[in-house]
Parts: structure tokens; C-alpha cells; sequence
């Protein structure tokens, strides 16, 4: 006599989507209508915009998503047909698998915040038709659109007012 067991246990993993460019919300939702888990990790930034500093929500990894499947299921194959996704990213052919870990970490990370606005002596590039690539010392918001920068010019150290477009933060390491 054989005795047949039934698994109850799905054996799900996360696994990385890459998606068309801004279209990782479209995708999360459309999986979500397949019910496939997905997992859009994204941040809230704090950015100085004409001169205000405004937060806005960003992705921590922008072109792509994580899905928590069964690669063996149905739903595996629904991936590549999911409007705004490309496919599975795939390593030898095959759909690389993410550590459960390391999505929980991603998840924790949520609820924080990033400030990238300028402090006066943040260290900053310019970069516009006058200057390339010019090192400069950030020193205050001069209106919405422009700000007053500290650059070595012949060994003196001269105030510059450039536009903020033209201005990139140089990150600390």
C-alpha cells in the first residue's frame, strides 16, 4: 500500500523583476491582481526644490522589484506576461533567488528618511556651461533657483551664484 503526502507548504521565495523604466508601481500593482506578492521598496527623500526643501518618495532601487513566488507554481510564468516587467533577472538562465534576510532588511529600512539637502560647507560640483566639474564649497540658498557657492579661483577663495540645477553634492564616504 503507498500512502501519498500532500505538501501544505509552498516553498516561495523572493526573487528580483526587472521592470520598464518608471513603471515599477504598475507592476506591483498588476502582480497584486494576480495575487503575487510583490515588494516595491522605496524611500522618502528630503530635497531642496526651488529653493524649499520637499520630501518625496523615491525607489531604493528604481527598475525593479522583488516577488515572493513559487518558481514551480503557475504563477512564475505569469512574470514575464505582467505589464510594466521585462522579466525575472536571471543568472546562468535561471531566476536568482534573494535572501529572505535581506528583504527584511530592505522592509525595515522604510520608515526612514533621507535628507540630501545642502549645509552650509557641504562639499558640491558644479557643473554647467562656465564651470566643469569645478569643486565648491556650498554657503546658503540665495532664492528658489540659486545658490551662493565658495570656489578657489587664482589661490582666493571667490563667492559664485550659480543656479541649484547645476549644483551636485559630492557624498562623504
Amino acid at each position: 500500500m503507498t500512502d501519498f503526502i500532500h505538501a501544505t507548504k509552498t516553498d516561495k521565495k523572493w526573487f528580483l523583476v526587472r521592470c520598464k523604466s518608471k513603471q515599477e508601481q504598475r507592476a506591483s500593482v498588476n502582480f497584486s491582481n494576480q495575487s503575487i506578492t510583490s515588494y516595491f521598496p522605496t524611500v522618502d527623500v528630503i530635497k531642496v526644490v526651488r529653493g524649499k526643501k520637499q520630501t518625496k518618495q523615491e525607489a531604493l532601487f528604481p527598475g525593479y522589484l522583488f516577488v515572493h513566488l513559487d518558481l514551480l507554481s503557475g504563477a512564475a510564468s505569469k512574470v514575464n506576461y505582467t505589464f510594466g516587467v521585462y522579466g525575472f533577472v536571471k543568472f546562468a538562465g535561471n531566476p536568482q533567488q534573494v535572501p529572505d534576510e535581506l528583504v527584511a532588511e530592505l522592509k525595515s529600512l522604510e520608515n526612514q528618511t533621507i535628507d540630501t539637502s545642502l549645509q552650509a560647507g557641504d562639499q558640491v560640483t558644479v557643473n554647467n556651461d562656465q564651470y566643469k566639474n569645478i569643486s565648491a564649497i556650498f554657503l546658503e540658498a540665495e532664492s528658489e533657483k540659486r545658490s551662493i557657492l565658495l570656489i578657489e579661483l587664482l589661490n582666493q577663495q571667490v563667492k559664485l551664484s550659480v543656479e541649484n540645477d547645476d549644483i551636485t553634492p559630492v557624498l562623504s564616504e
